[in-house]
């Protein structure tokens, strides 16, 4: 835990005095908003979704402490909930599973805010129809499709935006165009943004790190009668020269490594769902195909004593297949079905003049039910899945494990103003793949006879109270990672926390104040971000202030402050503390009256110009590490048209 909690909160009391949060609580979804739809889901608001428009997932997620994002570059993003890497969760975008499995100095899952309609966590406790392997909870990205974008009675629209960003003269451009002729609708997006290297709080520049991204999405949809299908495809591309550790500005001492490689990132994702929209109580199955595959090329460059320098290429991928139904039994929603999913891990390559190729495997074939209800005061969750998975490794060793997931959460509702919060879970993940840069000669016969099949132990409690526009809310979590993968060996990850809460509505706006003070152990020990790397990171304690209101008609102003608490290593091979940082954005945004369909925001980030790197980047415990520094002071400009 961090050095002073205690000083975090009374600073955060100090902020924002006699307030409360209205994060939603415990076993709900970690809430990237304040709106909470009838059925009691979190979703992200388009304003969320509106401020990180231009930017990525670090953006997206900045007000909430305890989902933090490594990476001062899109290409090196990286998302911890509660201090577990999100290898460790299921995700899923529009209800693809992704093979999230990759390179240690690069991100996992990257997405284009601007593409997205939700995103959900589930921190911890996850319903059994997430996904297999919700570990430590899920994460599910939903994009947006026509239908979501077109103006009531127009058959055709379109959103071009377009920002500049003065640190690193990053320009941004996207166009959206969709419509719909009939029962048939068509979303076409692209998005390009481009820039130079940009300059950290101390003014000095960080080298290899101007965007270099490219983003697209095609829906197609129709509509017949009762029932919906869609087919959906969206990608992301980044293609570069980065830091030879893209996530790192440098080691001192250590192998001796170039300045510099082409990093060429290519990730993408198809979804073909039918489904029925209507609903008869009994009968309103889904069926959704789908692939996503990411590619990591990185090639070394060539120099007059290596010609033929090294190069890699890891690709992994899942094929997935879902079957279910959702009905109405006694009062309780219920959603029961089957999923099959094949994942692959392949690296080839060229490394100190020696030509390799590996690859494993991994078949799962999973049969779940959950249902959600209210009776009286209390409302319910609860499911259960079975699991059978085939492992099959780099010399064809195969390895089967089977085993059974549970999950229950309930809210307690004692009065109109307060409820009481529990959930816990137990969760079969397999043997779990290896990253594939991390692929070697695993041909051994025994080579795998250490791996067991991971299990996830989570446990949330929690209370909420709300009064008027004020409500405050508090948890405490645990979750146990046993037998998660480290190379061949099998450890034992643990995450402790606990979160406060507080938010004040009025008229016109809010405050948002959140706090999380999270502990990593491995095997029961204090762990670096060495030890716990594609496992977890090393949160400690991290507080957000969020704020917005509307000043006046069409004139919004808002922003958010970060604070990250001086935290002590733990870990026995460290040598330097997590310092301490405070950051402050600040944006405002305008909708001019005469032009409703033209939007302009301007926004400050890192308004004081901190030198920092971020408290889940990698790194921060060695004084040999140089972390990969985030962006000084930018000041932004954003427009959008909607024709």
């Amino acid at each position: 835990m961090s050095k002073s909690p205690l000083a975090a909160v009374l600073l955060g009391s100090s902020l924002l005095p006699g307030h409360a949060l209205a994060q939603a609580i415990l076993l709900d979804p970690i809430v990237l908003s304040v709106v909470d739809d009838p059925s009691g889901q979190i979703a992200v608001s388009e304003a969320q979704i509106r401020d990180a428009r231009t930017g990525t997932l670090e953006d997206l997620f900045r007000a909430e402490p305890s989902v933090t994002v490594g990476g001062g570059i899109a290409i090196a993003e990286r998302v911890f909930v509660n201090g577990i890497d999100e290898q460790q969760l299921a995700v899923s975008v529009d209800g693809a599973a992704q093979n999230n499995r990759m390179f240690h100095h690069t991100g996992t899952n990257i997405i284009d805010p601007n593409l997205l309609k939700a995103a959900r966590v589930d921190p911890g406790v996850a319903p059994a129809d997430a996904g297999f392997a919700a570990l430590a909870g899920s994460l599910a990205y939903e994009t947006k499709s026509a239908p979501d974008l077109l103006e009531p009675g127009r058959r055709f629209g379109g959103q071009a935006t377009t920002g500049l960003a003065g640190n690193g003269d990053t320009a941004t451009g996207a166009l959206a165009l969709y419509g719909q002729q009939g029962p048939v609708d068509v979303l076409v997006y692209g998005k390009r943004a481009t820039g130079e290297a940009y300059t950290d709080g101390d003014g000095a520049v960080v080298p290899r790190t101007g965007a270099d991204m490219t983003s697209f999405a095609l829906k197609l949809g129709t509509q017949m009668g009762d029932w919906r299908a869609e087919l959906g495809a969206i990608g992301f591309k980044d293609d570069a020269l980065r830091p030879y550790r893209a996530n790192l500005g440098g080691v001192f001492g250590g192998r001796p490594t170039p300045e510099t490689r082409r990093y060429a990132l290519d990730q993408n994702s198809q979804t073909l769902t039918l489904r029925r929209t209507g609903t008869d109580g009994l009968l309103n199955p889904e069926i959704r195909l789908s692939r996503s595959e990411s590619a990591l090329d990185t090639f070394d460059l060539a120099t007059a004593e290596t010609p033929a320098p090294d190069f890699n290429t890891g690709v992994a991928d899942t094929v997935s297949l879902v079957v279910q139904n959702r009905f109405q039994l006694g009062g309780a929603e219920v959603t029961a079905g089957l999923d099959t999913a094949r994942s692959r891990g392949r690296y080839e390559g060229q490394y100190d003049g020696s030509v390799l190729a590996f690859r494993e495997d991994r078949t799962n074939t999973g049969l779940f039910v959950q249902a959600r209800g209210r009776h009286g005061p209390i409302d319910y969750s609860a499911g259960l899945r079975y699991d059978q998975s085939r492992f099959t490794g780099v010399g064809g060793q195969a390895v089967d494990t089977d085993g059974a997931s549970v999950n229950a959460a309930i809210t307690w509702h004692v009065t109109d103003t307060l409820s009481l919060n529990a959930g816990a879970s137990s969760v079969f993940g397999g043997t779990q793949l290896a990253s594939v840069y991390e692929l070697d000669d695993f041909s051994a016969p025994d080579a795998y006879d250490a791996l067991g099949a991971t299990r996830g132990q989570n446990r949330v409690l929690g209370a909420e109270w709300t009064q008027g526009g004020t409500t405050l809310g508090a948890e405490i979590f645990r979750t146990r990672l046993g037998d998660v993968r480290k190379g061949l060996t099998a450890r034992d990850l643990e995450s402790e926390s606990f979160r406060l809460s507080a938010r004040q509505d009025w008229r016109g706006g809010f405050a948002a104040l959140r706090y999380s003070d999270t502990e990593v152990t491995l095997d029961g020990r204090g762990a670096s971000s060495f030890d716990v790397r594609e496992l977890g990171t090393i949160p400690g304690a991290m507080l957000t202030l969020e704020a917005r209101h509307e000043v006046g008609a069409g004139l919004t102003l808002g922003g958010i402050v970060q604070h990250a608490i001086e935290e002590e290593t733990r870990a026995a091979d460290t040598d330097s503390d997590w310092p301490g940082y405070t950051v402050v954005d600040i944006f405002a945004e305008y909708e001019p009256a005469v032009l409703d369909n033209v939007t302009f925001r301007a926004e400050v980030t890192n308004l004081f110009d901190r030198n920092y790197v971020d408290r889940a980047s990698y790194g921060g415990d060695y004084a040999e590490v140089v972390g990969q520094r985030e962006p000084g002071r930018s000041i932004s400009a954003t427009a959008v048209l909607r024709f």
